[in-house]
Formats: structure tokens, sequence, C-alpha cells
């Protein structure tokens, strides 16, 4: 009889709350969980084949895939749009996701000048960054994986 395995907690979008399931898709409230940061200290703590005896590998291997919404917005968008759409998956969460992206989108056509504004000072951040590092492009210096 296989032993019960901690799973790792996916990150949420910034929108959400609650809710929440695992990097390997379970539900959160159902099985043990753990956070990656809380995964992190148990890898460095026991080391990788003592903990893989604890932790879920699906879980483990697919949040060094992934990153977060700190990361990269772009791939954790990916990620959640892929999870409810490429296989196949009609559920609550996808029907969420795509009611969420309508709500987006409808608040910054609502907020047209609020939102333009915020885009522009992101821009004049990014270009105020780059010529400080003297032209160095800055996403090279960002992980590019998620993970842990």
């Amino acid at each position: 009889m296989k032993e019960p395995v901690d799973h790792i907690l996916r990150p949420e979008l910034p929108w959400r709350t609650g809710g929440g399931i695992t990097e390997c898709g379970y539900d959160a409230s159902k099985v043990p969980t753990l956070t990656r940061d809380e995964y992190s200290i148990r890898l460095k703590g026991l080391g990788r084949q003592r903990a893989a005896l604890l932790t879920c590998m699906t879980c483990a291997d697919t949040a060094t895939r992934w990153g977060t919404w700190d990361d990269d917005p772009r791939k954790a968008l990916e990620r959640e749009i892929a999870w409810e759409c490429r296989w196949g998956r009609n559920n609550d969460r996808g029907v969420r996701l795509r009611d969420e992206l309508v709500a987006l989108a409808a608040l910054a056509e609502a907020h047209s000048t609020e939102f333009r504004a915020h885009i522009d000072h992101t821009e004049k951040q990014r270009a105020w960054i780059e010529m400080k590092q003297g032209g160095k492009d800055i996403s090279a210096t960002r992980r590019t994986r998620g993970g842990l």
C-alpha cells in the first residue's frame, strides 16, 4: 500500500482566492498540501531522494516547469489557459477563467485612462532600468523557469 504524500499547492492568479488546486491537479482542500516555499525548505533539508518519499513527484516536477505570476504573468496565464482549454476540460474552473478574462477586459475598457497610464508607467520604468543597466536586457537576468 502506498503511503500518502504531500502535494504542492499551485500558485493562484492574483485576483483569485480560495479553491486552490495542487500542481498535479487535485483539489487542495482534500489532500495534504504544502507551498512551494515549504517544499523548497524540505528539499534543502532532506535532499531530493528523501523528499521524494514524502512529496508527490508529479507536483515536484510540475512546480519546476511553471513560474508564478511574479516570475512572468504571461507564463502564469499560459498555464491556466492550457490547463483549462488544451486538455479538453469543461468544468467550473474553466468557466471561471473565461469569466475572469471577460471581466478583466471589461474593466480595462471601463477604466481605459487608468489602464493606459499604468502601462505607460511600466514602460517608462522598464526603460529607466535598462538605461541604468547600460542597455543590458533585464529579461536575461530573471529566472525564466518557475520552481524552486
